[in-house]
């Protein structure tokens, strides 16, 4: 196509938004609240995904030694962990440091509850805290680690973290099918906005077709009209999506909620944008050549 018919069409396009001003308006409207959702699970989808790598980082156990056990058996405990696969990292606390932790930490001002206990009778065991490579070996690990010798018991969050991993499968199969469903009613909004057009102008197109003019030439500027449409409501409701996440991350970064933390805006900022740009137009695509169908057919 050559740069007359390209500027053609796009004449054509604008003219047609314009024509159907108060159609172009609502579908503009509809589809940025459609993108907008869209927008929304597709944030959340991100932290989500942020939030469980978060937690696969931290898969971490506690293996508690026996009272009473001599230093060295200790540090031979250490190299035997170390030989089982699985195993990423094995950090040591002496009974002293946990201790410590305890009084000056845990039960600072509240000493009473942790008993009476000095550090001559220390009631905390020395114990590894072992980082894993693979959570979903948690069990089979720990099966493994309960078997060596003077090993008190091993602290395992393999539940807690079960659910979390499941709940954030749950919220990004819903965001899924969420997207699914919005991006099919963005679909049939264009399509009957650029329908309303071409029904408009049937009998200009029917003539176009019977004098020789091509199915392609006909259909750009009424595409084009589709994408505008899309495009138009990408950039609205990427915006609103924008100020909405940075408003809302700052709100967080003064909080002292530290469960987990938001993805900062600048890191997902360009990939968002090409999503909504993506799907705004694709849709507007997707749907003008739906509706141009019927009226090609001559």
């Amino acid at each position: 196509m050559n740069l007359s018919k390209i500027r053609y069409s796009i004449s054509q396009a604008k003219k047609n938004v314009i024509r159907n001003g108060l159609m172009s308006i609502a579908s503009l409207f509809t589809i940025s609240c459609c993108l907008f959702i869209l927008g929304l699970f597709t944030v959340i989808t991100f932290n989500v995904n942020s939030f469980t790598t978060q937690i696969k980082d931290q898969c971490e156990i506690q293996l508690f030694i026996n009272l009473g056990t001599d230093e060295n058996r200790v540090s031979e405990i250490a190299d035997e962990i170390l030989t089982y696969p699985n195993i990423k990292e094995v950090v040591f606390h002496s009974r002293e440091e946990l201790y410590e932790y305890a009084m000056n930490d845990v039960f600072d001002g509240k000493e009473e509850l942790i008993g009476n206990y000095t550090e001559e009778d220390n009631p905390f065991s020395d114990s590894y805290k072992i980082t894993l490579q693979d959570i979903s070996l948690t069990s089979q690990t720990v099966s493994q680690l309960e078997k060596i010798a003077d090993v008190s018991h091993i602290e395992n969050k393999q539940d807690v973290t079960n659910i979390v991993i499941s709940a954030s499968n749950a919220v990004k199969n819903l965001s899924a099918v969420v997207m699914l469903i919005l991006f099919m009613i963005s679909i049939v909004i264009i399509s009957n906005t650029v329908r309303l057009t071409v029904f408009n102008r049937r009998k200009e197109i029917n003539i176009m077709k019977y004098i020789g003019a091509t199915d392609r030439f006909i259909r750009i500027p009424f595409v084009i009209e589709g994408i505008m449409i899309g495009f138009l409501g990408a950039i609205l409701s990427f915006a609103l999506i924008s100020w909405g996440y940075i408003v809302i991350y700052a709100k967080f970064a003064e909080s002292s909620f530290d469960v987990f933390e938001l993805i900062p805006y600048i890191n997902i900022a360009p990939l968002l944008c090409v999503i909504f740009i993506v799907f705004g137009c694709l849709i507007g695509i997707i749907g003008s050549s739906i509706s141009m169908r019927k009226y090609l057919k001559v």
